[in-house]
């Protein structure tokens, strides 16, 4: 009888680059683009990092945008959508995946959200409750997707270090 060999290695690890971008395709809604000037429309792919920082926190601390644990939201019917290829740097890519994948949407769901919520002046009111006195980002971020199959449930939880939303002191 031969012999099995099974890969025990469960993890993917890379190192996460600095100062890198990366070309990634993004859906915008056309409404959304045609209100940008040609100026504002090249600003797109600076603009995101600060949206981040921004609202990051905000994100984390609110309520789950979609309620259905084992479904991923694209984006809702806000007519024609175009694809955009922007040059976003690596750690903001990640850390909007690491959102949109805790909020069980889209990328380009999230990232739209983001745009929406600075449009409507939101960042405005939260930047002296969230973000006073504390780094615009945590150290570490993981995300959990735990499906139990015996109990029929589905899990999805993001846990960031240090957590001054829910810390015991």
């Amino acid at each position: 009888m031969g012999t099995i060999y099974l890969y025990k290695e469960r993890n993917i690890r890379s190192i996460l680059p600095s100062n890198k971008k990366d070309v990634e395709t993004v859906l915008f809604p056309e409404r959304f683009l045609n209100s940008l000037s040609d100026e504002k429309r090249k600003e797109l792919p600076k603009r995101i990092f600060p949206l981040l920082k921004r609202y990051q926190k905000f994100m984390l601390s609110k309520r789950r945008i979609n309620k259905k644990a084992g479904k991923t939201l694209y984006q809702r019917d806000l007519g024609k959508l175009v694809r955009v290829n922007l040059r976003i740097e690596s750690e903001a890519w990640m850390i909007l995946g690491l959102l949109s994948a805790a909020h069980g949407v889209s990328r380009c769901f999230m990232l739209n959200y983001l745009f929406w919520l600075d449009s409507a002046g939101v960042g405005d009111s939260i930047d002296e409750v969230l973000n006073v006195g504390c780094p615009p980002f945590h150290n570490s971020y993981s995300y959990v997707w735990h499906l139990d199959l015996v109990e029929k449930t589905i899990l999805r939880r993001i846990e960031f270090d240090p957590d001054p939303l829910f810390s015991d002191s």
